[in-house]
């Protein structure tokens, strides 16, 4: 008897997820042909800009991560926290920290936003399911000169 109700249950409660994923509403803009700060620059990939695939995700990803290693900081009001990707559920998918001391707002922005449309049409075309969990922004502050997530803020599934 239990068996049978988690049975008829399960898959409802799965579709209730993938369901909330479906809005094609966010169209990818065209980006920028190098985001700069100070001497660095980081070069986007023109083809990857209508193509919601897991290597586009992943290299957007890897742009973003190469623009904000350095988490240099001064003092605790350079250290920022974007929210990054999409669940299939709704919500970021991760948040990312790091310094404005050494980052460029602006294009960080712009590529979390970039991962998060990429991420949502990535989801919504391919009936994506994610566990329903709600990431909270958690904080940071600049340590020892360098800018870290505040460990009991909230958690990440990175």
């Amino acid at each position: 008897m239990r068996l049978s109700i988690i049975a008829v249950l399960l898959p409802l409660c799965l579709s209730a997820c993938s369901d909330a994923a479906t809005s094609n509403s966010n169209q990818l803009s065209p980006a920028p042909a190098a985001l700069v700060k100070g001497n660095q620059a980081t070069k986007l990939d023109p083809q990857m800009q209508e193509q919601p695939t897991r290597e586009n995700i992943k290299k957007v990803h890897q742009q973003l991560t190469a623009l904000t290693a350095d988490l240099q900081c001064d003092s605790s009001a350079q250290c920022k926290v974007v929210p990054v990707g999409s669940r299939a559920c709704g919500g970021p998918s991760s948040y990312l920290v790091y310094s404005s001391k050494t980052a460029d707002e602006q294009a960080i922005e712009q590529l979390s936003k970039k991962i998060t449309t990429l991420e949502s049409q990535f989801n919504a075309e391919n009936s994506m399911v994610s566990i329903c969990q709600h990431l909270m922004a958690p904080g940071a502050q600049c340590v020892e000169n360098k800018c870290v997530k505040l460990d009991s803020s909230a958690t990440s599934v990175y």
